[in-house]
């Protein structure tokens, strides 16, 4: 299996060998400040599934966790609970075909924007649906 996936400008490139589970959206204020969006849907992998094809990944250390930006045009990629994690998450947006991998549910709801209308048929959380991973 491998599923494909990359930045807006096509200079950085991606690939997973296993699918993104734990699917969400996640309306936390790093999110939203990272992304410059109202949430961002992520899935989780194994750190060994992923495999960068072409360009470079800036990392940016915040709050004690990383984000990783394509360093030609800055799309969201990846996120790191901890350096060296054993899972990380990535942006289901950045997929190839990210239709395949709807959210199941919706996580930090407390820094929700008031605007933001949630589907009531996925569960919602006000923090995150797991103490650890």
């Amino acid at each position: 299996m491998e599923i494909t996936g990359g930045c807006l400008c096509g200079g950085t490139r991606f690939t997973l060998s296993a699918e993104p589970f734990n699917v969400g959206n996640c309306h936390c204020i790093d999110c939203q400040r990272g992304s410059g969006a109202a949430y961002v849907t992520w899935g989780s992998v194994r750190a060994s599934c992923f495999s960068l094809k072409s360009g470079e990944l800036r990392k940016v250390s915040h709050a004690g966790r990383i984000r990783s930006f394509a360093s030609c045009c800055g799309t969201p990629l990846l996120f790191e609970e901890t350096p060296g994690a054993e899972l990380i998450d990535v942006t289901i947006a950045a997929l190839d075909n990210p239709r395949l991998f709807p959210p199941l549910k919706n996580i930090w709801t407390e820094d929700k924007l008031p605007w933001v209308k949630l589907d009531p048929d996925l569960p919602s959380f006000p923090k995150s649906s797991l103490k650890k991973r």
